[in-house]
């Protein structure tokens, strides 16, 4: 897919003219990442907007004792890298590739000088900004008040609630993540995910459909997936 196509359907320049997509093209530069590569470390200096055009990325972060957290992943048509962008601060998490990955590429001075024509995608980023570190304040209260079925259940309805996946009986959450992944998102190593999954089964909350996960009990599953959120 060309990259002006392809960026026509990124969120954050929606909206922009052919002209505007145009030039956006025109500055940006394309960077491949094989899997497991780290693309940039937490406190390393950040001058630039990676746009994922294909594969996916690991947002992470080592707590006190060296583990490995992850905050979020993120998928084709997502951008990271935004918070240093603005403000011009070392970068505050690690990003690296969990497959082989291409990134659109913007430096800082270019997308200075880019927004001062169109504040407008100023304002998506401090939305999708925002609502990051709405999720974040989320997942640190679940890693110090929740027990292992919540930090499951709000995973999956985490899953649910990005791709605008109307929750209903029968609603399929398709997994793209594997099952190591999908632990360490939720902060528990893959036994106990498999465990707690295997507990909403029997107690009517989800159903397994190979790698699908299709919801019995919407009420039930948002239900635990919110016990200990006060945020």
């Amino acid at each position: 897919m060309a990259n002006r196509a392809f960026l026509r359907q990124v969120s954050l320049f929606s909206g922009l003219s052919d002209d505007d997509l145009r030039e956006m093209e025109s500055v940006v530069r394309e960077r491949s990442f094989r899997k497991n590569e780290v693309i940039f470390h937490a406190h390393e200096a950040g001058s630039a907007l990676f746009v994922i055009k294909r594969g996916r990325v690991k947002i992470s972060m080592d707590d006190r004792s060296g583990k490995e957290v992850i905050l979020r992943i993120l998928e084709a048509g997502d951008f990271f890298g935004e918070m240093s962008l603005l403000d011009g601060q070392p970068r505050s998490a690690t990003v690296s590739s969990l497959e082989p990955c291409l990134a659109l590429i913007l430096s800082r001075d270019q997308f200075l000088r880019f927004i001062t024509r169109h504040p407008e995608v100023v304002m998506k980023m401090l939305t999708t900004l925002s609502q990051r570190l709405r999720k974040a304040d989320e997942k640190i209260s679940r890693l110090v008040f929740a027990d292992a079925y919540e930090k499951v259940a709000s995973v999956l309805m985490e899953i649910i609630e990005e791709r605008k996946i109307p929750l209903n009986i029968g609603t399929e959450i398709p997994l793209s993540l594997t099952r190591k992944e999908l632990a360490d998102l939720a902060g528990l190593s893959r036994e106990t995910l498999t465990r707690v999954i295997a507990d909403f089964q029997r107690a009517g909350l989800v159903r397994i459909e190979g790698r699908r996960i299709a919801v019995v009990s919407p009420t039930k599953l948002r239900r635990e997936a919110t016990r200990s959120v006060t945020v």
